[in-house]
């Protein structure tokens, strides 16, 4: 019964990112997200997924590492933002 709650938890944890990121992918914006909140949220992913490794504990494996991956979607998505939103630099005059 543990592992049945524990596998609903992580399942549930993991599927709540998915309209999140099909609303990024339409958009191509991730600006709400804080670059902090991302960093934090990924270390704990990144720390379950370690713990999950070493008690072998499968659901605790994938359901972290999936969200990690849509987490780096998230991710790419900002970065591609700031890109875009940043100020292009003049070109450099030519002299003829």
């Amino acid at each position: 019964m543990v592992t049945l709650i524990g596998s609903l938890a992580a399942v549930l944890t993991t599927a709540c990112w998915v309209p999140q990121v099909v609303k990024l992918s339409r958009l191509g914006d991730a600006d709400e997200f804080a670059w902090p909140y991302l960093a934090m949220l990924m270390a704990g992913l990144t720390s379950w997924l370690v713990y999950g490794l070493f008690r072998r504990d499968l659901p605790l494996i994938l359901c972290n590492a999936i969200t990690g991956v849509l987490v780096v979607f998230v991710v790419v998505v900002k970065v591609r933002g700031v890109r875009a939103h940043a100020p292009k630099e003049p070109a450099e005059a030519t002299v003829d």
